[in-house]
């Protein structure tokens, strides 16, 4: 017996002095800094000192690096200036994990001999074009210029025998699952594990720091027999999380406050959203993840609803859509829709369905969330004919409609001097809209562009009319649109090309050099362009599944725009069959 109280001493000792995912590190002769400089970079996110998310220090702060363009010579600036002996491999965002706060470095471009990264060449500190999803990391040589001893995986070993064994144990979880439809309907079975107080401790959430010596929590019969594989993590820091057992790990996670791995469970729950074509299953996880706290699966549903709206307004699940769900969708300016109008008539259609379980005042809440200066102005004409809801908010439907016709009969700059404009409105801000003249698609498996010749609406703010389809050269022929959606610029066109790159030839054929492949590129064809201070455009590219769903969108940067493969896009494709569809976007400034 003191042979183990001598263990478990020696054991906590070393978990003070080792971060859960980290090594023990041993520097000779050399004594680190007491606080980072500028540029100054570490790793995080991986259970080893040799790999992890890339950090660099600027102005007190800790951010990352978007890894668009990043390569193996980032890589051995990186490691080198870690002190390692080189790098083994340059890794895609995502692999360790997302990072938070700042995006220091973007479109990085080292030669491979500079002395630390910031010497490298990049847009420029802070000015980036992704979001943390994109976080780059590196794989260094496990040897280095200093002296190390890395025995952090041998800890994780001899902790994962401490708890099977359970010798010396004194802390109880008791799982309580009932096997009824009910709570008291039914036999109740007990799942007993046996911890160590001392290192149950770092989770305030089991209690183990009070005078109790046991604690119980209900479980569902799914997540039952996961129980001790979660404690077991709180020795080991290891855990495997598959998409069956993400939910259970999550509740258990969230219950304990084990941030962490609530919110790399969470992650997996990306690759489960895409599977349900009713939606159900995107609705459930949001409102899951609103009750348990996670704001990084609640955005993840979020945004693969906003990617997706058009399908959902048409699913099984629209009237199982919240209010409070659809008023932060509405919200976004990443909602993806042929235009405001289907906006509106989605809402309407939404209100139709649950009108006994929404309020006046909820309803004008989600009105409110209209862009009507984004309406077409012949559309918006017809509003007051045609809308569901105009005799019930009379008076808000009138305000939006003064808003939308000043919006397509004066300049922006005339509507920004009035009292009433508001810096921030969103109302003139486009979402991504999709229907005719804003989007050309390209599908890549029948290479054929499709381009849409009736624009007329039909009641639900969809398109009437046919599509033709025309051999498309990889060079797709000059794209028209209006210089805006207001209708002061109906008649002033400015013209696109664009450009799909599958192979290298496509892109030395063009004169272009392309960094990755596939790669997009819309660019304006129109010269002398005169609203260059007024008018800008903030274009994205489109990915969809087969035309099943949306899973990737991007911007264009200075033209261009790489796709990303496999496990970098934001939601998975598994057939990797991409539809590619350009879209202008046309914001005042």
């Amino acid at each position: 017996m003191q042979k183990h109280g001598a263990m478990l001493s020696a054991l906590w000792i070393l978990l003070l002095h080792v971060s859960p995912l980290g090594s023990m590190k041993l520097t000779l002769f050399k004594s680190p800094r007491a606080s980072p400089e500028d540029g100054d970079i570490r790793l995080a996110g991986a259970k080893t000192h040799s790999q992890g998310r890339v950090e660099v220090y600027l102005h007190g702060e800790w951010g990352t690096v978007c890894h668009n363009g990043w390569d193996l010579p980032d890589a051995q600036v990186v490691c080198r200036q870690l002190h390692f002996t080189g790098a083994v491999s340059a890794v895609a965002g995502g692999t360790f994990g997302e990072g938070s706060g700042q995006i220091w470095l973007d479109r990085t471009k080292c030669v491979g001999t500079e002395n630390s990264l910031s010497n490298c060449s990049y847009n420029g500190w802070g000015i980036r074009d992704c979001t943390h999803k994109q976080d780059a990391g590196v794989i260094c040589v496990a040897g280095t210029s200093e002296n190390y001893v890395d025995h952090s995986l041998d800890l994780s070993d001899d902790l994962g025998q401490l708890f099977d064994s359970e010798e010396g144990c004194d802390f109880l979880i008791q799982g309580q699952t009932y096997t009824g439809l009910e709570r008291y309907d039914g036999e109740m079975v007990n799942t007993t594990v046996c911890a160590h107080r001392m290192i149950l401790s770092r989770f305030p959430g089991f209690k183990a720091s009070t005078d109790v010596d046991q604690i119980s929590i209900n479980l569902t019969q799914n997540c039952r027999p996961h129980l001790p594989s979660l404690i077991r993590y709180v020795y080991t820091r290891r855990l495997e999380v598959t998409t069956t057992t993400a939910e259970c790990f999550h509740q258990l996670a969230s219950h304990f406050g084990m941030r962490r791995l609530m919110e790399d469970a969470g992650r997996l729950f990306t690759k489960l959203l895409p599977e349900d074509r009713s939606f159900l299953t995107q609705v459930s996880f949001y409102e899951y993840s609103v009750g348990a706290g996670d704001r990084v699966l609640q955005e993840n549903c979020l945004q693969y609803m906003a990617w997706n709206f058009q399908k959902l307004s048409t699913s099984k699940a629209w009237s199982s859509v919240s209010a409070e769900l659809l008023q932060a969708l509405l919200s976004r300016s990443d909602l993806v829709v042929p235009g405001e109008t289907f906006v509106l008539a989605a809402l309407e259609d939404w209100v139709s369905q649950v009108n006994r379980t929404t309020s006046e005042e909820q309803q004008a809440v989600l009105l409110a969330r209209v862009r009507f200066p984004m309406i077409p102005a012949k559309e918006l004409f017809e509003v007051r004919f045609t809308s569901a809801l105009y005799s019930a908010h009379q008076t808000l439907y009138q305000e939006k409609l003064l808003k939308g016709f000043e919006a397509h009969s004066l300049p922006f700059g005339t509507l920004k001097n009035s009292s009433t404009f508001q810096r921030n409105d969103q109302d003139y801000q486009p979402r991504i809209y999709t229907g005719p003249p804003w989007s050309v698609t390209f599908n890549q498996s029948v290479e054929t562009v499709q381009r849409q010749i009736n624009n007329q609406y039909n009641h639900r703010g969809s398109y009437r009319g046919s599509y033709y389809n025309t051999p498309m050269p990889r060079t797709i022929q000059t794209q028209s649109t209006p210089v805006h959606i207001s209708a002061l610029f109906a008649d002033k066109m400015v013209n696109w090309q664009l450009n799909l790159f599958k192979k290298r030839s496509d892109c030395s054929n063009s004169g272009v050099r392309c960094d990755s492949l596939p790669a997009a590129r819309m660019r304006m064809s129109t010269s002398n362009f005169q609203y260059q201070g007024s008018i800008r455009y903030s274009n994205r590219l489109l990915l969809s599944c087969q035309g099943r769903f949306i899973f990737h969108i991007m911007d264009f940067k200075d033209t261009f725009a790489f796709v990303p493969t496999g496990e970098n896009v934001t939601y998975p494709c598994a057939d990797e069959e991409y539809i590619y569809h350009f879209v202008v976007r046309p914001e005042y400034i």
